[in-house]
């Protein structure tokens, strides 16, 4: 009796998973644009512009198909370089910068429910998953935050469960392909 028991919960456990599993993530290409003063791969059909406002460090990345809902995924990208010699001024500076620019993206009502760590560009990172109830479902997202040495950097991607499961690993992909351009000073 209890060995069926177990072997019911396992193939419950199995068949849960394979609901909730995510789709693979899109094959991504190098986005050729010299003006930015980074290198990042995106998947085809999508594209990264600034987004309009005072700041220039501000970027949307998206697929063409986009519509401005809150619904549809995409991914914000926050980077500048920090002008600030000494470590303290430059982490408090960084700080205050992404807390500004995180707060008019995700609102209070979102609820973390994961932490990770992981680099970008060699560097250590750290990954935080939101999420909040949307009627029936969950709007949900992730924030990737960097430590570097002279640029402020994070990233944050947004979508509906659905959207999201089936984008997440491409949006990792993104993130894992990030690289600081090199320049001689």
């Amino acid at each position: 009796m209890r060995f069926r028991l177990a072997l019911f919960a396992l193939l419950a456990l199995l068949i849960c998973g394979a609901c909730v599993s995510q789709a693979r993530a899109l094959p991504l290409k190098p986005w050729q644009d010299e003006t930015l003063a980074f290198n990042i791969s995106l998947p085809e059909g999508w594209q990264i512009s600034h987004v309009p406002g005072e700041d220039e460090a501000q970027f949307l990345i998206a697929p063409e198909t986009y519509d401005g809902s809150e619904e549809s995924f995409r991914i914000y990208l926050y980077f500048s370089k920090t002008a600030e010699d000494e470590l303290q001024n430059h982490l408090e500076l960084s700080s205050e910068r992404i807390e500004q620019w995180m707060s008019a993206l995700i609102d209070e009502s979102y609820e973390i429910y994961n932490k990770n760590e992981l680099k970008i560009d060699k560097k250590p990172a750290m990954a935080l998953d939101f999420a909040k109830p949307d009627g029936e479902s969950y709007l949900v997202g992730r924030v990737v935050i960097a430590s570097h040495p002279d640029h402020t950097l994070a990233f944050v991607a947004m979508a509906n469960r659905e959207e999201w499961n089936a984008t997440v690993r491409t949006f990792d992909k993104i993130v894992s392909s990030f690289k600081i351009k090199k320049t001689m000073d």
